[in-house]
């Protein structure tokens, strides 16, 4: 199928910047403060990330929230600790390992996304192939799951408020991984056309 170039070199630059910050490593070291070196009593999450992982743990989005009562849309986590451990889980380590799924499946297509787009970008004879948009379609799904998961994690009403340097962080990735929407919309837009 025929590529389109100016498009590649908005999805290359997309996978370049992230790359040059190292994203998701970079989110995961955060994350995996939870606990050790980040009191649970200063990280307030919102009810709407703990649905989802409710979900993925229980298989019931209300299993964790219906504890949490109240028209918070966020809560300690220190108290969903305290509600989760009953059911022999720690809520950091089940968000630590949320967090690192993304993180591993942007491990496994990498570096091969970047070769690969690099070949369709240098040589102008070689079109596209099904494993093409497959592999670069993987690559920008995950990039905006891990924009979204940080986004339902923390609480809107925290997101003008300096309230410690984890979130001013996690903050500071959502406005980065913004600045690339264009590209992103760009990329997946054109990927869903020619497939």
């Amino acid at each position: 199928m025929r590529k389109n170039l100016e498009i590649l070199d908005k999805i290359y630059n997309l996978r370049y910047k992230s790359g040059k910050v190292h994203l998701f490593y970079s989110i995961n070291k955060l994350v995996g403060r939870f606990g050790n070196v980040i009191s649970l009593d200063k990280i307030y999450v919102s009810k709407e990330y703990l649905s989802y992982l409710s979900e993925k743990l229980f298989q019931d989005k209300n299993r964790i929230i219906s504890f949490f009562g109240g028209n918070n849309k966020f809560v300690r986590l220190s108290l969903v600790q305290e509600f989760i451990q009953d059911f022999g889980r720690d809520i950091a380590q089940e968000i630590k390992d949320d967090f690192l799924e993304l993180k591993q499946k942007n491990s496994s297509i990498f570096k091969a996304t970047k070769e690969r787009m690099l070949v369709l970008k240098e040589n102008e004879n070689e079109d596209m192939t099904n494993e093409d948009v497959v592999l670069i379609q993987s690559y920008l799904s995950n990039w905006k799951n891990l924009q979204d998961k940080i986004k339902y994690f923390i609480p809107e009403e925290f997101y003008d408020k300096k309230n410690n340097y984890f979130y001013t962080s996690l903050l500071s990735y959502v406005k980065f991984l913004e600045k690339l929407n264009p590209d992103y919309e760009s990329g997946i837009k054109y990927l869903q056309a020619i497939n």
